[in-house]
């Protein structure tokens, strides 16, 4: 059974979440992201539980985008992205479906039934959307901003050797401002049916 995979990579403040999730919807696709993958990795190897303990750390609601692997050992985290990166290339072979995040455009580079998608938005309009979805004040998102741009960055650079923004791994680049949600969601919908036949 050939499969057709969507992933979405996407800066924070972007709403790219959102949109996968519409496109998702649109398409009639399972969606799998970090919380799905750090589930199933848990079922696989019981220990990597505490990399994802986050209250226990005082570490809640968005402020865990800071921590891609969660909080612990190298090793454990070596595990965890070993045991994600796994479970993203079964879900490649076994359905279709859109994968948002964990270095999916990476691992899946070498399929021609997948469209590895980069959503990102204006700096203004990421704070504005990081207001609205989270109700925190001006100067919070940006600190928030910042800080999970730089910890994807660095996921992103030590498990694939590229920047995160890179066009190696990429077939469309969305500026989600400037369609917004409902017309990016379109747009990738309309690239998946003329790719994939659906």
């Amino acid at each position: 059974m050939q499969t057709h995979v969507i992933t979405i990579t996407r800066q924070f403040g972007s709403r790219g979440r959102d949109i996968g999730k519409l496109v998702a919807k649109m398409l009639d696709m399972p969606l799998y992201d970090r919380n799905d993958f750090e589930k199933e990795a848990q079922l696989r190897d019981d220990s990597l539980h505490s990399l994802v303990c986050f209250s226990e750390n005082g570490i809640t609601g968005y402020q865990k985008m800071a921590y891609p692997l969660g909080i612990g050992s190298k090793l454990k985290q070596d595990r965890m992205y070993q045991l994600q990166s796994q479970l993203v290339l079964e879900r490649a072979e076994q359905e279709s479906c859109v994968i948002i995040g964990r270095c999916a455009d990476y691992l899946l580079r070498e399929r021609d039934n997948v469209i590895r998608c980069y959503i990102f938005a204006p700096y203004q309009a990421r704070i504005v959307n990081s207001i609205q979805a989270l109700g925190y004040t001006a100067a919070e998102p940006q600190r928030i901003i910042e800080e999970v741009d730089k910890a994807r960055a660095e996921y992103y650079r030590i498990h694939t050797g590229c920047e995160v923004n890179n066009t190696r791994y990429r077939d469309l680049f969305l500026n989600s401002n400037l369609l917004g949600v409902q017309g990016s969601a379109e747009l990738i919908v309309d690239a998946a049916k003329r790719k994939f036949g659906r």
